[in-house]
């Protein structure tokens, strides 16, 4: 049970039922040292066999686009569906829950994936049976494999220099996916001791850095993900790869799904028609990821033990992979939407009947529903400086400082159903700063000791300090519901709203550590430690309720679906629980341990 893009309840999707790995590895390598080089060459081959069962929607999943949907509150279906008086707030009479889709699988080959029923005893809290587990697993075979030669060399005395090729690729079967044979990393460092009083030290680098196939993807396709039905029609290029069960999903107007939903729920009934859901397909030539990195610093020690660390860094990711909807129709029309500053513009929308876009989807083909084709098509972008300091522990005080300044975009590389493009024909404004983007991030450290010449009682203490602080992560605010017609709900915006505009709240963070050592022997010692994190006990949000409730900004379109008049609510939502949090960090933890040393 999902409420769409705030939580979910039930079996986590994410994770397969049953997983095991079977691996060989052969690893050898070879170093010679001529003059002033240092020649280094070997290869690794890996051999893996990935065997998982993954029933996805069993017993099935349904998605609310509001608390009111999925609590059966919202008197949406007449006014007995509301919350009782003794309860305001609480759920409505069975029955009046309504979902804006369900999804689920049937197991049954042998009728062509056609049974009517499923047992509701897996409504019960039991395992999930052996012939279910059984149906819905699949088994794939693959090896990764590389070479590689590098040379150190030892220019001058103040001049090292360190170059190398490595040259990596996958197999997979042949009807799953194409071998990547060009997948050649060069990669050149060097480093100059300018020296001086103050040790000063220029390094540099340069790589390409290939990385593997989203195999965990991959082989959710034999079990379930690939659909039954073969390639989306006009794409011969995707794999051949089906898969061993049959997903399925349902939508339609409030009133029938929330019948469907009590059927289902108490007579094990599923929905008498349906759409056929491909959660991923791969293309046959989907290209393996890899990282373009450039870096530049300078070390120096302006004082003694103490050192610092200047550096830039450059990271471009390329190929990265991840899906989208390729079931997603043409247009039926374009509409003139909001974003939050106000600002207006164009808007494809595919739906049947716009002023009712969530309750009239259209599809592309037939007996598809979505069908996510997985590519390697997206990329990303990292720059960052970063500064350490750092003081050894002398004269019984360390400390460390560490402050990076960064900005990271990217266009949504991650398999992760939020991040489908809402636009299957515009992956451009997908591009946006980083979910992961973190824009100041500072950390203070620092370790007093106390001397031995302060006798038994004062001596062989230890207090330290971990302060951080960080800049605000960036979240989407989604609509909610399926606000463009496209059947999936997951993934749509307010508006014309970019993803990730969002503000969270900053990190903030001091954790502290008091500890005693014991020497009772030359090489034997008790330790007592008492340790504190979040000792301020900072409420840090970890994650928002950024779900708005309509498809425009109802301050700037009040006729927009989901808008209900004005609000106090932030941005004029109707949603009451918009910008609240949805997930912390860990509150003021205290720890005390005892550790023996020998």
């Amino acid at each position: 049970m999902e409420l769409t893009n705030v939580f979910t309840a039930g079996v986590n999707r994410g994770n397969p039922e049953f997983y095991r790995e079977s691996r060989y590895e052969l690893v050898d390598n070879m170093t010679r040292t001529l003059e002033k080089h240092i020649v280094a060459f070997g290869g690794d081959y890996n051999w893996v066999r990935t065997q998982e069962s993954f029933p996805l929607f069993y017993p099935f999943e349904a998605h609310f686009g509001s608390l009111g949907a999925y609590l059966g509150n919202d008197g949406f279906l007449g006014t007995q569906c509301v919350s009782p008086p003794s309860n305001p707030g609480g759920p409505g009479p069975a029955g009046c829950q309504h979902p804006g889709s369900i999804f689920f699988e049937r197991f049954n080959a042998a009728s062509n994936f056609t049974e009517p029923t499923i047992n509701p005893v897996a409504f019960q809290g039991t395992s999930i049976p052996v012939a279910i587990r059984n149906q819905a697993e699949g088994t794939l075979d693959h090896s990764y494999d590389g070479l590689y030669i590098q040379d150190k060399w030892r220019a001058t005395n103040r001049l090292t220099v360190n170059g190398g090729l490595r040259w990596e690729w996958e197999t997979w079967p042949s009807n799953v996916l194409n071998t990547q044979w060009r997948n050649f990393d060069p990669r050149l460092g060097m480093a100059y001791n300018v020296g001086t009083k103050h040790h000063v030290v220029v390094r540099s680098g340069f790589g390409l850095f290939h990385g593997m196939i989203p195999a965990p993807l991959l082989a959710c396709q034999r079990p379930v993900c690939g659909g039954v039905q073969g390639k989306f029609p006009g794409r011969p290029f995707e794999d051949s790869l089906n898969a061993a069960t049959r997903a399925f999903a349902f939508g339609s107007d409030p009133a029938t799904m929330a019948s469907l939903l009590h059927s289902l729920a108490i007579n094990g009934t599923y929905p008498p028609i349906a759409l056929d859901v491909v959660a991923v397909r791969f293309v046959q030539n989907h290209q393996n990821p890899y990282g373009i990195q450039a870096s530049l610093a300078i070390e120096f020690e302006p004082l003694p033990d103490t050192s610092v660390s200047l550096s830039v860094l450059h990271v471009r990711g390329v190929h990265l992979g991840s899906f989208f909807n390729v079931n997603q129709p043409d247009p039926t029309a374009t509409v003139t939407l909001h974003d939050s500053q106000g600002r207006t513009g164009p808007k494809n929308v595919y739906c049947s009947f716009v002023p009712a876009c969530p309750f009239t989807p259209t599809i592309r083909q037939f007996p598809f529903g979505i069908y996510f084709e997985a590519t390697s098509r997206w990329d990303s972008v990292y720059d960052g400086f970063l500064l350490s300091v750092n003081k050894r522990l002398s004269h019984n005080f360390a400390y460390g400082i560490s402050y990076t300044l960064a900005k990271s975009i990217d266009d949504g590389p991650n398999p992760s159903f939020v991040l489908v493009p809402q636009d299957s024909q515009n992956f451009r404004a997908e591009r946006a700063l980083s979910s992961d983007d973190v824009r100041q991030r500072l950390v203070l450290n620092g370790t007093i000791s106390t001397p031995n010449s302060w006798g038994t009682v004062g001596r062989d203490f230890l207090f330290a300090v971990i302060t951080t602080i960080q800049s605000p992560l960036r979240f989407t605010k989604f609509a909610g519901f399926d606000a463009n017609g496209d059947i999936f709900d997951n993934n749509d915006r307010v508006g014309i709203e970019p993803r990730n505009t969002f503000v969270g709240d900053n990190f903030r963070s001091v954790d502290v550590r008091v500890s005693r050592k014991f020497a009772f022997r030359e090489r034997r010692s008790l330790e007592l430690i008492a340790e504190a994190f979040n000792l301020s006990n900072t409420l840090n949000v970890r994650y928002f309720n950024t779900v708005y409730g309509a498809s425009d900004f109802c301050p700037l379109n009040a006729a927009a679906f989901g808008c209900a008049g004005p609000t106090s609510n932030p941005e004029g939502s109707p949603n009451a629980l918009y910008g609240t949090p949805r997930a912390v960090n860990n509150p003021r933890q205290i720890q005390l341990a005892l550790k023996f040393n020998f």
